[in-house]
Formats: C-alpha cells, sequence, structure tokens
C-alpha cells in the first residue's frame, strides 16, 4: 500500500474517480459471471432461467442474442376537448370544463359573490346558441327530423326580440 499523503489533492480526486469506475467494473464482471454459470446450470436441467424466474430475460441477455421489440402500440388519437361546463356570462368566449385549475375569471366571479349556477347557465345557453334549428315561431311548422348546426353564430341576423313581435 502506498502512503496517501504524498498525494495531491487532484491526484487524490482522480485516484478515487479510478477506483469507482474499477468497482463498478468488478461487480458488473461478477455479476454477468454469477448469471452466465446460473443460465448454464439451468439450462443443463432442460429449463431456461428467465422461465424459472418468471420474468424477461436480462439486459445482459438480450445484447447477447437477438433483440426483441416489446409490441410497439399505435399512437393513441388526439382526444376531443371536453366541454365547457362554465361559461363566463361577461365574455361567452371563456369556458371552464370544471377540471384542473380554476380560471381566474371563475374565481373573480365567486370571490364577487357571483353563483356557480350562473356560469352553468351561460354555458348552457352557449350550447343552445351553437345548436340553431328552426326559430320557435316556425318550429310548430317544420317536421324534426334533426338538428342543424349554425355555420357562424355571429354572421347570423339577430334574433327578433320579444318587442319586435
Amino acid at each position: 500500500m502506498t502512503d496517501l499523503t504524498e498525494y495531491t489533492l487532484p491526484q487524490l480526486k482522480q485516484l478515487q474517480a479510478r477506483i469507482a469506475k474499477e468497482v463498478a467494473k468488478r461487480e458488473n464482471d461478477s455479476k454477468a459471471a454469477l448469471l452466465k454459470r446460473l443460465r448454464k446450470l439451468a439450462r443443463d436441467e432442460g429449463v431456461e432461467l428467465e422461465d424459472l424466474l418468471g420474468h424477461e430475460p436480462s439486459a445482459t441477455h438480450q445484447a447477447k442474442g437477438p433483440k426483441r421489440s416489446k409490441a410497439s402500440k399505435p399512437p393513441a388519437a388526439k382526444k376531443a376537448p371536453i366541454p365547457a361546463k362554465y361559461r363566463n356570462p361577461n365574455n361567452l368566449d371563456q369556458g371552464w370544463s370544471g377540471r384542473g385549475r380554476r380560471p381566474a375569471w371563475f374565481e373573480a366571479w365567486v370571490r364577487n359573490g357571483g353563483s356557480v349556477s350562473a356560469l352553468e347557465n351561460a354555458a348552457m345557453l352557449r350550447k343552445t346558441d351553437r345548436l340553431k334549428g328552426a326559430s320557435p315561431a316556425n318550429k310548430a311548422t317544420e317536421p324534426v327530423s334533426e338538428l342543424t348546426v349554425a355555420a357562424d353564430p355571429a354572421t347570423e341576423a339577430p334574433a327578433a326580440s320579444p318587442s319586435d313581435i
């Protein structure tokens, strides 16, 4: 053995790194040798070691033999966004599904004494605006076969107000 007091700090750090690498190498070598012996012993008995252990072959065994590819899953289809359960009555373009962090407008609405049911009602109104069917006056005369979806609510003519009727 050598007296370590003769080494400088950088030399000691370099020696420490070399020792760590050598220890890891020897551990891996001894594990690989043991695994090889166990596989041979199992094969001599007519079974595979992996069958005895009940799992996939280890990385060291796969590197020696043909590589097995795991069954790759097809990429998941992109999910449609969740419809908004709540809408900001002041700006119907702002919606929240009720999942995740609450938006600032939702927090402000509740903090100022607004009810959550009003936000739900605003969301329901927005849904009915998007599914425009026939106008209420013509609904009785038209057959109820299917709903028509409006192309763009902003480009449609405004509905008549009760005072216009």
